[in-house]
């Protein structure tokens, strides 16, 4: 299937690598299906110079827009352009309008697959509302889902239950558990400073080679992106104490019309205070309070115990998001061949960090 671009350019402009970071970041604050990885900050610091962005507009006003991180091979000049969480394309107050997803994906295969030559792979944001009519465009658009995901189950917190009706939606083990931590004498607080956010990365680095976990997760990034992100998006570090010792901390980051569980880190004492449950309700009530209406608490296939928390803590009213994959489009063999070779690389690198545990459960998702 041939994708004109004709659509975007006679009614759209677009903007390809010319936007300033601070202001793509401004603008991606408008929008109700944001993600962190998303902003300028994040992509800047996290892929060191090898993000792409296109920013779609109508007129003057942003619409749509996606940052892109290119996986360029030597010699071929070939490779891939992904699209993580992204494009996004629902600006806060407006309803959602498929055609800007449209253009907003023509856009970016112009850009990438047809002008560049890449293999594009586009990873919708889980949602519980809008990820399936995302993954039919695509499909509709040409795209093809050549890998599923490993951890596909994402966990959603319905935020819009009152207190009564959110702690009836936890599993029993989950809610029993809650009681226990609400009896004991823990401080709950919020934070954007740097040594609160410094502090929590310590406990993390400490949880971490306590349990021998080999963790390749950024939690070192909560500094840069408290530091560089526009005050909508700033994370918060929620933090609980005991005896004036910091047992478990959160990062949590409001990106639209969802917070966002970024990372989490509990001491060796916060195990018999069930301290990452009172943790977790203080953070609920306050999201709800802030009237964000879904609690995104990420994947857990690779950890049993953390899934179990998760599902019990998503509860009956809560959704479990499952994503149905990468979705790749080329126009180009080479850019293809390029594309599978990095995606190649990726399966070597965690074959050798989690060994056996994704073995089996790459053999799992088939």
């Amino acid at each position: 299937m041939s994708i004109s671009a004709e659509e975007p350019r006679a009614a759209y402009t677009v903007e390809v690598d010319s936007v300033p970071n601070e202001t793509w970041d401004e603008i991606v604050s408008g929008f109700a299906d944001a993600h962190h990885e998303q902003t300028a900050c994040y992509a800047s610091h996290h892929w060191k110079g090898r993000d792409s962005h296109l920013l779609l507009r109508r007129g003057a006003e942003p619409v749509a827009g996606a940052r892109v991180t290119i996986f360029k091979l030597p010699v071929l000049g070939r490779g891939l352009a992904f699209a993580r969480f992204g494009p996004f394309w629902r600006a806060e107050g407006r309803e959602a309008d498929p055609a800007i997803y449209r253009a907003a994906v023509g856009a970016l295969v112009q850009e990438y697959a047809l002008s560049r030559g890449h293999c594009l792979t586009i990873l919708p944001r889980p949602s519980p509302v809008h990820q399936d009519q995302e993954y039919a465009l695509l499909r509709d658009m040409g795209f093809v889902r050549r890998r599923e995901m490993l951890d596909a189950e994402r966990y959603f917190v319905d935020l819009s239950l009152s207190e009564e009706a959110q702690m009836k939606s936890f599993s029993q083990n989950w809610r029993h558990n809650l009681r226990k931590a609400l009896g004991e004498p823990l401080e709950i607080r919020l934070s954007d400073g740097q040594d609160d956010a410094e502090a929590f990365a310590e406990l993390y680095k400490e949880m971490v080679s306590r349990k021998g976990f080999d963790s390749a997760t950024p939690v070192h990034m909560t500094s840069d992106l408290i530091a560089g992100l526009p005050a909508k998006l700033k994370p918060k570090v929620a933090m609980a104490f005991h005896g004036g010792e910091l047992v478990a901390g959160a990062t949590v980051s409001l990106f639209g019309d969802t917070a966002y569980y970024m990372f989490g880190a509990t001491s060796s004492a916060a195990l018999p205070l069930n301290a990452g449950y009172a943790l977790q309700w203080w953070i609920i009530r306050w999201l709800s309070a802030q009237g964000v209406r879904w609690y995104d608490l990420g994947g857990a296939a690779h950890e049993r115990g953390l899934r179990h928390f998760k599902k019990g803590m998503t509860g009956k009213s809560g959704r479990i998001v499952v994503m149905e994959g990468e979705y790749d489009r080329w126009t180009s063999s080479l850019g293809r061949l390029a594309a599978d070779a990095v995606f190649g690389a990726r399966h070597l690198r965690r074959m050798m960090r989690y060994g056996s545990k994704y073995g089996r459960l790459s053999e799992a998702k088939g």
